[in-house]
Order: structure tokens, then C-alpha cells, then sequence
């Protein structure tokens, strides 16, 4: 390629590809967009070559194959040291690697199509990344000049760089790793052509759904007699894409079809930019800490806007790979990392995909119509608990929500829509926060026949929440508790003039009581519940707790409620009011309703604080109270194993809470797993 206009690119210009992802994504509108092609370098810069030579233990690759797919593979030195990549001593801007490529990976077939008598050269793309340090460099150009040795699978060749560029660390996880020379690689599976209804072995979705990291290859290939060819040359180009371990996910209808949500990036568009123009790509995955390694490659298609919400709710951006071929090789890669590693802070939470969201069942509803506009909520009361506490009520057509599931809600009209950041080093969440928060709701709405009409009862919903520290959504709702609390208390009883509006994206989860249904197989007279919450993840009971004491179903009044609730709170003397006075209102027979008293409902609540508790709240609650001063643990179960087992079991706090409470009920207390359900959001 020959420079345009500025020394040092070999670019003209964004190509069409390039140039379509942009607009689809809103940026071509964006001030210097248009020109940071210019960024991308005709040669490799000092910097980056000393960088190639002297930081990488590995370096990732993608070639085509005979039939034009494009495969990523990963190359390294035969023992997995530095040192395996040189300059080409007297030509410029080319790089001389010497690996050694384990049988399986698809870079030793590729290379087949190489001639030396092609001037041309042979097409490749690589990406420089140092993991220890989240530094990377991106490089594309031609193999020159290329020798092999069948027996000892030892390469050496020459890369010709004709573009290069550094790039953003965002979503690189940081690891440590040492050579492994004793790498023993061993072909599982080797499928490089797939059938149209072939799927992809479950062992191979779960090695999908663990990785944090792959690596995405892309082609722009062109006809070469076209008026394009000889602005935009075709070219190969391979990238970095990172997330939390799931973020990645499979089609199960067709188990072979990935997709890949996108992540706010440098606006390049480079790798979409070429599945636009030339819809194939290839993935690449790693697990450094066993050097299995997967190669994926097939057919691409970009999603935007209400196309990508189909398949992913809530993500505006994603790309789909359509698997044709398939290589997984055990024990391959001759590197392990220690054991600790460093998660990039950018990297948003996981999303699931529609089909993923139906299958685990049908309790969870989207609003978003293609195109049409989201139900509103207006919100129309605020009561503060405390000053980081609060009961939100919203006011919104009626919904149909069972006693524990959340509500999903946009909060773009309220705060305005999310602009691009490339970094935001104080605040990492900002760059793909989309404004969309899930709350367990709070208040109880009944699923009877009478849910299809308007009623006071069903044109509200409330949620109660603790303001999250550096929270954006929950800073801004408290920042008007507040502030009204403070200057215009009386006002907090009536909101609705100030049009405070959120979108209702959805009603999700399967964390709820089922406490309205028809008797199923198994109905006893007697319900026996444990429910174990750590902090604020007590919302969900409170409004099952609600709906025990204050639903009109037959068949709920019709048995009895054993529950032992185990709440582990540093804020005893917020929460506990909560629960006794949805204890007291729905069980005193004085409300409007005609609620009646309910005898039938036994409540053992077992508090874990170190925070004082005054004797005068415990003896005011109308349900017993065992306070404990030292931390929910392994003991307590062991104690308590009588009272829980066969107990049907709900589960909500933060990770650490949970994963320790589900452990301590099957091997502790010995239920079974699929008794003990856990709070998890979609969103």
C-alpha cells in the first residue's frame, strides 16, 4: 500500500464495511471519527517492533484457509519463552517468528497456499498483547518468505507489516504466566467442515461459556479487479474482545452459534467493520490455566438496535457467529498462568440471551416492542427509612409480578442518554453503563382474574433499595429524597407533578413464591420455607411475606406457613421494622381489604449483626426473634439441621452470601440442590 496524504499510514480512508458500521452505530457523526484512520501506521514503529521481540511469550494470528474462512490460531516459541520473534535484520518493517505449531492448530494447514513464487505474499493479521501489563499492538501485512519442518512442526517466516497500531487495554484480563514446556497436546476434536444441522458438543458450550477472553479474527476481502482493490486492498485483522466468563453465549436452539455482545471500543469499527463487508470470522479461546485451547470459524452477521435486543435483551450491539468448523486440542498452549489474575474493571455484567431467558421458564415478560415506544413509570411517592434506605413507589398501568420477581426499568429519560466514553479510569462502570437497573419489587400484586383491570391496586409498584455507593441510578433517586426530605418534606408524598419517568423494560425471574398457583403434585397442608438474606437482599422476602399474609387464595389460606428466616444485616434496626410492620398490616384484619388474622403463619426470624439491637424493637415484633452475634456460617446449620431439612429454600444477598449458604444446605443440612433456588437477575 502506498500512504495518502500523511506519512506514515497506508490507509485511504475508511473502507465501506468500516464506514457502514460507523453510521449504524452513530458515529460518523462524531468529530474526528472520519479521520482516525490516520492512526493506523504504514510500518511498524520502533516502539512496536522492540515490543513484538521483547515483551510477548505468544502471539495470535489469522489466516485463511483454502476456502476462505478465516481461521485465528495462537503461535509461541517451543518452549514458551520470549525470544521466539526477531527483526528482520536490513528490511524494514518486518518481523521474523520462529514457533513451533502443535499438530490441531489451523495455521499449519493455512500455510499450505503459501508461494514463494507469489510476489503478492500471503495474507495474515497478528495481535500483540503482554497480559501482565494490559499493553497490546495490533499489526497486519503478508507472510514473504516461509520454511517448515514436517517432522519437528517448527516454522519460520517472515511477516511484512503494513499496518500497525496500538490500541485501548480495556477488557484484557491481567495474568502472570511461565512456560510450560511440558505441554502434551492432544487432538479432542476435529471437525473443520460442520453439517447444516451438526451442533457443537456440550463440553465444547460449557469451554464457550467459561472463557473470559477470545480472540476475534476478521477478513476484508475484495475482488481485486474492482475499483475498491486498489484504495482499500483486502486485508486480514485480528482483536482482543474480553468479558466476565459467560459473556460469550450459545444459541441452544441450534447449538453452534455464537454471540458476541459488543463493548464500547475506540469507534475504529475495524473488526465489524469487515463482518459487514465480508461476513466470516473466527474465534479463538484459551484457557491459560490448562492450555486447552478451542478454534471456531464460520459465518458473521453484525446486529444493531432492535435486531440485537431480539437476541440479547438490553444490548443494542453484537455479532453472531454462525459455526461451520471446529478444532479443540487439549493441553496445547506450553504457558500457565498462576493462579491469580486481575479482571478488567471495564468488563460490564453478563447478559443472557432471549431464548436462554425463555428456556428456563415463562415468568419473564419484555415490553420493548421493535420500534415502540416503553411503557412509562411515573414515580409518585418516596418513603425514606433511613438515609440510604428507601421505598420507591411508581405508578404505571397494571403489571402482573409474582412475589418475588424484579422489575427492569431505563432510566435514559431521567438522566439522558449514556455518551461515549473511550476510558474513564475513576469510574470504569460509566463506559457501558446503558442505564438499566433490575429491583426485586416490593409490593404484592395478587394474579387473579380481576389483574386485566384497572384498579389502585395494580396501577402502582414499589421498590425498596439501598443507595449503592457511587451509584449513578440509585445516586440520583436518593439526591431527590433527599434534597425534597430536606427543603419540601411534604412533597415526598406526591411526585407525580414532577414527571419523574423510568421505561419499563420488563418483569423477570423465576425467584418467586408460587404462592397463587393450582395445588401441583406434592401439595401439603403444611408450607415449610427457609429464606436466608444477606443485607438488602431481604426485599424479596418481604414481599413474599406480603403475599403469605395477605392473599386471598384459597389455597394459600387453606395451609400453614412454617418459615425460619436467617437475615444477616449490619442495619437490624432498619430492616426489622420493615418486616414487622408487613407482619402487623396484613395480618390485623383492620385494613380495607378485609384481611383477616392469620393464625396459620408461623415466622422464626434468626438475626446475624454485630450492630446493637435494643430489646424494646425485638419484644415489639409479632414473631419470634433469635439474635446472633457472630457471623452466618457453617455452625448455625450444623445446629439448625433438624429444623431446615426438608425445607424448601430461597437464597438472596451478595455472591460470597449466597454461594456459602447454598454449600452449608446440601452438604450441611443435606437438600437437595434443585430445592434451594437463588436470586439471579437477567440484567
Amino acid at each position: 500500500m502506498t500512504s495518502f496524504d500523511r506519512p506514515g499510514t497506508s490507509l485511504n480512508g475508511w473502507h465501506a464495511g468500516e464506514r457502514a458500521m460507523q453510521h449504524k452505530m452513530g458515529y460518523d457523526k462524531a468529530p474526528g471519527v472520519s479521520e482516525m484512520w490516520r492512526f493506523i501506521y504504514g510500518e511498524m514503529t520502533d516502539q512496536h517492533q522492540k515490543f513484538h521481540t521483547s515483551n510477548l511469550h505468544f502471539l495470535p494470528v489469522v489466516t485463511l484457509d483454502k476456502s476462505g474462512r478465516p481461521w485465528s490460531s495462537i503461535l509461541t516459541g517451543e518452549d514458551g519463552n520470549i525470544g521466539w520473534i526477531t527483526s528482520s535484520r536490513g528490511v524494514a518493517s518486518t518481523l521474523l517468528l520462529k514457533p513451533r505449531v502443535w499438530e490441531g492448530d489451523p495455521f499449519w494447514d493455512n500455510v499450505d497456499q503459501f508461494d514463494p513464487q507469489d510476489e503478492e505474499g500471503m495474507l495474515i493479521a497478528g495481535i500483540g498483547v503482554e497480559v501482565s501489563t494490559r499493553r497490546r499492538n495490533k499489526l497486519a501485512g503478508k507472510i514473504k518468505r516461509l520454511e517448515r519442518n514436517s517432522e519437528s512442526r517448527k516454522v519460520m517466516f517472515d511477516i511484512r507489516v503494513d499496518e500497525a497500531t496500538g490500541n485501548c487495554p480495556k477488557y484484557i484480563v491481567i495474568r502472570s504466566l511461565l512456560p510450560h514446556p511440558e505441554a502434551n497436546p492432544s487432538i479432542v476434536y476435529d471437525q473443520s467442515t460442520m453439517s447444516p444441522t451438526d451442533r457443537l458438543p456440550p463440553d465444547v458450550i460449557s469451554f464457550i461459556h467459561s472463557a473470559d477472553t477470545i480472540w476475534l479474527g476478521s477478513a476484508y476481502l475484495v475482488d481485486p479487479e474492482s475499483p475498491e482493490a486498489k484504495l482499500f486492498p483486502s486485508h486480514l485483522g485480528i482483536n482482543h474482545r474480553g468479558g466476565r466468563p459467560g459473556w460469550v453465549r450459545v444459541k441452544p436452539s441450534d447449538g453452534r452459534t455464537l454471540v458476541i455482545p459488543d463493548y464500547s471500543g475506540n469507534r475504529f469499527m475495524s473488526s465489524l467493520g469487515n463482518i459487514e463487508y465480508t461476513p466470516v470470522a473466527s474465534v479463538l479461546i484459551v484457557d491459560f490455566s490448562t492450555g486447552d485451547i478451542l478454534y471456531l470459524t464460520g459465518d458473521a452477521e453484525n446486529f444493531q438496535g432492535d435486531g440485537a435486543e431480539h437476541i440479547m435483551p438490553t444490548h443494542k450491539s453484537l455479532t453472531t457467529l454462525r459455526v461451520t468448523g471446529y478444532r479443540f486440542v487439549k493441553d496445547a498452549l506450553p504457558l500457565r498462568q498462576e493462579e491469580d489474575i486481575e479482571p478488567s474493571p471495564y468488563s460490564p455484567a453478563v447478559k443472557l440471551l432471549k431464548e436462554e431467558i425463555e428456556l428456563q421458564g415463562a415468568h419473564t415478560t419484555f415490553f420493548q416492542g421493535l420500534g415502540g415506544k416503553l411503557p412509562q413509570a411515573t414515580l409518585q411517592r418516596i418513603d425514606l427509612h433511613s438515609p440510604t434506605i428507601a421505598t420507591f413507589t411508581f405508578r404505571s398501568t397494571p403489571l402482573s409480578i409474582r412475589p418475588g420477581q424484579a422489575i427492569i426499568l431505563d432510566f435514559k429519560a431521567l438522566l439522558g442518554d449514556p455518551q461515549y466514553r473511550h476510558m474513564s479510569e475513576g469510574k470504569p462502570s460509566l463506559v457501558n453503563d446503558d442505564l438499566i437497573r433490575t429491583w426485586t419489587v416490593s409490593s404484592y400484586h395478587p394474579q387473579t382474574a380481576s389483574n386485566a383491570q384497572e384498579s389502585e391496586s395494580q396501577s402502582s409498584f414499589q421498590l425498596t433499595m439501598k443507595e449503592k455507593e457511587g451509584g449513578l441510578v440509585t445516586g440520583a433517586l436518593f439526591n431527590i429524597a433527599r434534597g425534597l426530605k430536606a427543603n419540601k418534606p411534604h412533597l415526598l408524598s406526591d411526585l407525580i407533578p414532577f414527571n419523574i419517568e423510568a421505561g419499563i423494560v420488563g418483569v423477570s425471574g423465576d425467584f418467586y413464591l408460587p404462592l397463587d398457583e393450582a395445588p401441583s403434585e406434592g401439595w401439603t397442608e403444611t408450607q415449610q420455607l427457609f429464606w436466608a438474606a444477606g443485607g438488602i437482599g431481604f426485599t424479596p422476602f418481604l414481599v413474599m411475606l406480603r403475599a403469605i399474609l395477605g392473599s386471598t387464595s384459597v389455597n394459600a389460606r387453606n395451609r400453614s406457613w412454617d418459615i425460619v428466616f436467617a437475615l444477616s444485616t449490619r442495619e437490624p434496626q432498619i430492616l426489622l421494622p420493615l418486616v414487622g410492620e408487613v407482619f402487623k398490616v396484613n395480618s390485623s384484619g383492620d385494613e380495607p381489604d378485609g384481611s383477616a388474622q392469620r393464625p396459620n403463619v408461623r415466622l422464626h426470624l434468626h438475626l446475624f449483626t454485630r450492630e446493637p439491637v435494643p430489646d424494646s424493637l425485638v419484644s415489639s415484633l409479632p414473631f419470634e426473634v433469635t439474635a446472633h452475634t457472630e457471623r452466618l456460617g457453617e455452625r448455625w446449620f450444623v445446629e439448625q439441621k433438624k429444623t431446615l431439612d426438608g425445607r424448601e429454600a430461597y437464597v438472596c444477598g451478595p455472591a460470597e452470601f449466597e454461594n456459602l449458604i447454598v454449600d452449608s444446605l446440601v452438604n450441611v443440612v443435606g437438600l437437595e440442590k434443585g430445592r434451594v433456588q437463588k436470586e439471579g437477575f437477567a440484567y
